[in-house]
């Protein structure tokens, strides 16, 4: 199963999104890479610290996550390869268009794309939304969700509602029914995560 996390702007937020889903599924007992195709490589450099750190109480099994960083137009051919060598892949995309990120739109199962309320201007969010949409011609399963990134309150009706109206330019997109706060620390960012890794992995 391959997942892309997917977004306009690149940050922090699109990255813990990636690695921490990826060591979740790796928790459960599955074989995982996490791809990294941003040329920053935190999400990869993030990744590897969080399951060097897991402790063996807080896992079923001993996390078996992999991450590594690719680079320039190899990643189509290179996903042939390793689907054949991981349970699940997870694609930490860029935040611009490249050949990557499109290559990684069109081989996922599940887009999930994380999006803040004051992220929703169409005429800024244009491109990450016709990338979307043309992925979807070429993959017509791909399943599109966004998550809401709220601050250290939820957004209000107004924002969500600016969430939704965006949300709805994508064909065939979902909005998840979780808010993930960050920073994403403690218990409660564990359980909003938990939560969202539900409905990205168990439907």
């Amino acid at each position: 199963m391959i997942i892309a996390i997917a977004g306009q702007n690149p940050g922090s937020a699109k990255d813990i999104v990636a690695s921490r889903l990826a060591l979740l599924r790796a928790r459960s007992g599955r074989k995982v890479l996490l791809l990294d195709t941003d040329p920053r490589q935190a999400c990869a450099a993030l990744s590897r610290e969080q399951a060097g750190a897991v402790p063996a109480s807080r896992a079923a099994t001993p996390a078996r996550l992999a991450a590594r960083a690719i680079h320039g137009r190899a990643l189509q051919d290179e996903l042939e390869i390793l689907r054949c060598r991981y349970n699940d892949i997870v694609i930490d995309t860029e935040g611009r268009d490249t050949a990557e990120s499109r290559a990684a739109l069109i081989a996922a199962r599940i887009a999930v794309v994380p999006v803040a309320p004051d992220q929703v201007d169409l005429a800024t969010q244009y491109k990450l939304i016709a990338r979307l949409n043309s992925a979807r011609m070429f993959n017509p399963g791909l399943r599109v969700l966004f998550v809401v990134l709220g601050g250290q309150s939820d957004p209000d009706s107004v924002q969500m509602a600016a969430v939704r109206a965006y949300v709805s330019r994508v064909m065939a997109a979902n909005l998840s029914g979780t808010v993930i706060h960050l920073p994403a620390q403690g218990e409660h960012a564990e359980a909003e995560m938990a939560a969202l890794y539900q409905e990205v992995f168990a439907s």
